[in-house]
């Protein structure tokens, strides 16, 4: 892995003085859209030195997977890569994807096996750096139910949330419900699965409300359900010392996500984004956990439920971005379980189930980000 320099005080700020000085339209185009950042990009790169425009799709903020991104933008590391990065928040992988697909973001930070699940369907996602290395994913239970629902069987004829539901897009929320119903004797058709987003806003809504018994959490949402009585968790995922006994439940997560095309057309911008990516791990990683949730800006009940995420999950994050062969192999495993159980597994027009087994090995592009075992 490249060694990063970590960029000195007021280097943020001497940075953005020039983004302005040299490249103020072409940074502006950037919230007007993909399209029009990479007109005004074009135009203006003959003119001056300037950053290059991105869109990000991501499920935010103040998620887990939406961690590095936001650390990327907020330590400058999009600058110190020549990028001008602009973060949009989706409620889920499943929206991220569509918001690259129809041209409104160039990459994507989100779960691997959700673009694993969209290329069963034609699209051509790769994946072309590792984010994370835990999956931290909770079933976390409404608190009023703590008598009643002690067992994932107990589910039985409950509603329960996960971060989409739909027919065209399968979440790692959706994928790990799947297989803890299969672990403890229920059908997916026991339950009754509903949309409960990936926020804090939307699934917190969702618990108070009733409108969901339960709902599949990204962390660091779980964790503050439980700081502030809301619900109890019934399964965390991704704890390094508490298997849960799922088939490759150490699968990779969140990933650094773009079509093909764009790796293909612009391998100067691809190797950019993995090393913005790079960049950003190993800030994380040379920094506490206090200093990661005062760069993030987080106060009150947000910085408490991150900062415990962090202590609770300490190797959630990758290292270095490089991709691990033992952990490919989990992802692998747990797609082909997770998608065979799928409710979609006969759709027309989808790649036989024959052919998944050949996804993760499709979808890695390690050019710039390289592998270890």
């Amino acid at each position: 892995m490249p060694s990063f320099p970590p960029l000195r005080p007021g280097r943020r700020a001497w940075l953005q003085a020039n983004v302005a000085r040299l490249g103020r339209a072409t940074v502006a185009a950037a919230g007007g859209g993909v399209a029009a950042a990479w007109a005004n990009h074009g135009a203006a790169k003959t003119a001056a030195p300037a950053l290059w425009p991105v869109v990000l799709a991501t499920p935010g903020p103040g998620s887990a997977v939406s961690a590095i991104p936001e650390l990327a933008l907020r330590t400058g590391a999009d600058l110190a890569e020549g990028l001008a990065l602009r973060l949009k928040f989706t409620g889920g992988g499943g929206i991220a994807i569509r918001e690259i697909l129809n041209g409104n973001a160039q990459c994507g930070v989100f779960g691997i096996t959700a673009a694993m699940h969209e290329n069963l369907h034609g699209a051509q996602l790769v994946a072309l750096a590792a984010v994370e290395q835990r999956a931290p994913l909770s079933l976390m239970v409404r608190s009023d139910l703590s008598s009643q629902v002690r067992q994932v069987a107990d589910l039985r004829g409950r509603v329960v949330g996960v971060h989409s539901n739909s027919a065209t897009t399968m979440t790692n929320g959706q994928q790990v419900l799947t297989l803890l119903l299969r672990q403890h004797g229920l059908a997916a058709a026991e339950v009754r699965v509903v949309a409960a987003g990936q926020s804090w806003d939307t699934q917190s809504a969702a618990l108070r409300s009733r409108l969901v018994d339960a709902v599949v959490s990204e962390e660091p949402f779980g964790q503050r359900m439980a700081q502030e009585g809301l619900a109890f968790a019934l399964v965390r995922l991704g704890l390094a010392d508490q298997a849960v006994g799922l088939p490759g439940e150490g699968f990779l997560r969140g990933a650094l996500i773009a079509p093909r095309a764009l790796v293909q057309e612009q391998p100067e911008l691809a190797k950019r984004l993995v090393r913005m990516v790079q960049r950003t791990l190993a800030w994380r990683r040379a920094h506490s956990t206090e200093q990661i949730v005062a760069m993030l800006g987080l106060q009150g009940a947000e910085r408490s439920a991150f900062a415990a995420m962090l202590q609770r999950y300490p190797q959630q994050f990758s290292d270095d971005g490089r991709f691990s062969e033992a952990q490919l192999r989990q992802t692998e495993q747990f797609f082909r379980e997770s998608e065979s159980l799928a409710p979609a597994a006969s759709q027309p027009g989808r790649a036989p189930a024959a052919q998944l087994g050949q996804l993760p090995a499709a979808l890695v592009v390690d050019t710039w980000a390289g592998r270890k075992p």
